[in-house]
C-alpha cells in the first residue's frame, strides 16, 4: 500500500511560528513535529482509550502530525484500517517512518491533504477523530459535514480539544474557552451529528474537552 498520497488542499494555516503547528514545513516543521509528539502524548492516550478501537474497526485521524496516535490505533485495528490525513508533507514523512511496518501490512494508509476534501468514498469509517487540531480546520461546519460523509451510520466522531488555562504563564497554542467549546458542540449538531456530548477530562496536566457524537 502506498504510504502517502496527495489530494487537493485548500486548508488554511496560521502565519508565523503558530503556523508550524498547523502545517509544519522545513527544518522548523520537523522540530514542531517532535514537540507535538511529546506534548500531545497525554491527549493521544486519552483519545485511544475513549475510541476503544476493536480489531475490525476502520478509523480516520484528521491532522495526525507525527503519527503517534496512528501507531497506537493500528496496534488495535489488527483486521481493519487506520487512515490519516494531514496538510503537512513533513508530518506525512515523520508519520510514515513511525508506522512503516503497519503500512507494509496494509493496516495504515497516510495521505497529505485537507479535511475539507477527504479522499475517501462515503461511509468508509466506523470512527473518526481529531486530537488538538480542530482549531486549524478552515471551515469547521462544512468540514464536519465532510467527516460525517465518510463515517458509517452510527459511526463515532471524537474531538479532543485542549482547554484554555487562565493560570498558565505560557501557552504555545491557546486552548478553547468554555464558550468556544459550547459553540463547537452546536456546530457538530448543525453538521448533522446526533448524541452530541461534551465531557471534561484530564490528560496529564492538561484540561481537555472531549466532544463525541454519532453519525
Amino acid at each position: 500500500m502506498t504510504a502517502a498520497r496527495s489530494t487537493p488542499s485548500n486548508g488554511r494555516s496560521p502565519a508565523g511560528w503558530r503556523g508550524q503547528f498547523a502545517c509544519p514545513t522545513g527544518p522548523l516543521g520537523w522540530i514542531a513535529g517532535q514537540l507535538m509528539a511529546l506534548g500531545n502524548e497525554p491527549l493521544n492516550r486519552l483519545a485511544a482509550e475513549l475510541l476503544d478501537v476493536q480489531p475490525a474497526d476502520r478509523v480516520l485521524e484528521i491532522g495526525f502530525g507525527p503519527g503517534k496516535l496512528i501507531q497506537r490505533l493500528a496496534r488495535r485495528a489488527t483486521q481493519g484500517l487506520v487512515a490519516g490525513i494531514d496538510l503537512s508533507a513533513v508530518m506525512v514523512r515523520q508519520a510514515t517512518r513511525r508506522n512503516r511496518p503497519f503500512i507494509r501490512q496494509g493496516h495504515v494508509a497516510l495521505y497529505q491533504g485537507a479535511v475539507s476534501h477527504l479522499p475517501f468514498p462515503d461511509q468508509q469509517f466506523t470512527k473518526a477523530c481529531a486530537v488538538n487540531s480542530f482549531q486549524f480546520w478552515p471551515r469547521p461546519e462544512d468540514d464536519l459535514r465532510e467527516v460525517r460523509r465518510v463515517l458509517r451510520d452510527g459511526g463515532l466522531l471524537l474531538l479532543c480539544l485542549r482547554q484554555h488555562d487562565p493560570t498558565a504563564r505560557i501557552q504555545l497554542v491557546p486552548g478553547f474557552t468554555v464558550q468556544e467549546i459550547a459553540a463547537i458542540q452546536e456546530l457538530v449538531r448543525r453538521a448533522g451529528f446526533r448524541d452530541v456530548q461534551v465531557q471534561e477530562r484530564r490528560a496529564g496536566r492538561q484540561r481537555v474537552a472531549v466532544v463525541t457524537a454519532r453519525r
